[in-house]
């Protein structure tokens, strides 16, 4: 019975206070909807679904370096980079400032899927999409020049180290065959080498035969040196494949394979914010808990005044 006189007391508070909440709630929603129609500024999305796998295609030597550029979590930090995007923005003659809060970027917990999907903003439909799409032009542009860049650079350690091998070789060729000289031993022992072409021709059973007659220091001294030619032919050869391996997928790497576009940059077909009609219900709720509010609070200063 007194729960039933308190739930009717609480009625009777807030049917007297019904005037303050009605005008607390017009007036929230008024100022909402004024927020919504001329104050907020309105925007447009632009979404597109990207795939980023660096297995589709078999990369040979520079799978390693394919695999640690081309995945979701990369491609999503390249295309949040302000300075890379305000560039290829400014390059496409769009006089704006990247925001990086206009770009969702959104991987998929399946990590087999490689899925990243994008949400870009703008000011219009049109300008969501063609920025959207420049944006992701230029990521997969800077990723493809990270690629080609580190594979260059291995390009290039790859061509020091076979000069500085061919000229390890040739020297130790040199010092070989100048010992064979000195010693007035026979010239068939003399190793033969193309300098310019860094091609050397292993000793012949006729030169080792002949070798196994000279004795004592002399014997041991040629067979080291032959023993370091030998060895450092067999790297060289490795260095020099690997090296026009690179050179060969270098000229020939694009990033397309590894980058696919499953959903292009979708042309909007409404205002995505604001939300009007979501703004209008805020507005509805904020005034009946300030109407509630100022009447509850009215009731208590009566109350405590007498």
């Amino acid at each position: 019975m007194e729960e039933t006189i308190e739930l009717r007391e609480l009625i009777e508070i807030v049917w007297k206070g019904k005037a303050i909440i009605a005008i607390c709630t017009i007036v929230c929603m008024l100022l909402a909807g004024v927020a919504s129609w001329f104050v907020l500024e309105e925007k447009y999305e632009s979404k597109a679904v990207v795939q980023v796998a660096s297995t589709v295609q078999d990369t040979g030597i520079m799978a390693n370096y394919v695999s640690t550029e081309f995945t979701p979590m990369i491609y999503a930090q390249r295309i949040q980079n302000k300075q890379i995007m305000q560039q290829a923005l400014q390059d496409a003659g769009i006089k704006i400032k990247f925001n990086e809060k206009n770009l969702v970027t959104t991987t998929d917990a399946d990590p087999t899927k490689n899925i990243v999907e994008l949400r870009y903003t703008s000011n219009s439909a049109k300008e969501a999409q063609q920025q959207l799409q420049i944006l992701m032009d230029a990521t997969k542009q800077k990723m493809n020049e990270s690629v080609q860049q580190t594979l260059q650079q291995l390009e290039s350690t790859y061509k020091i180290e076979a000069e500085s091998l061919s000229k390890e070789i040739s020297s130790n060729i040199e010092q070989y065959n100048q010992i064979i000289r000195e010693n007035n031993l026979p010239k068939i022992l003399i190793l033969q080498t193309i300098i310019n072409s860094e091609i050397v021709l292993n000793i012949t059973e006729e030169q080792a035969a002949t070798l196994s007659n000279v004795n004592g220091d002399l014997q041991k001294q040629l067979l080291q040196l032959q023993i370091q030619i030998q060895t450092k032919s067999e790297e060289y050869r490795n260095i020099l494949t690997n090296y026009q391996s690179i050179k060969t997928e270098l000229d020939s790497f694009k990033p397309d394979p590894f980058i696919r576009i499953i959903a292009e940059p979708s042309l909007a077909e409404g205002v995505s914010s604001p939300n009007k009609l979501l703004n209008l219900a805020i507005g509805l709720v904020v005034g009946v808990m300030l109407g509630l509010g100022i009447v509850f609070f009215r009731e208590y200063w009566k109350k405590s005044a007498i």
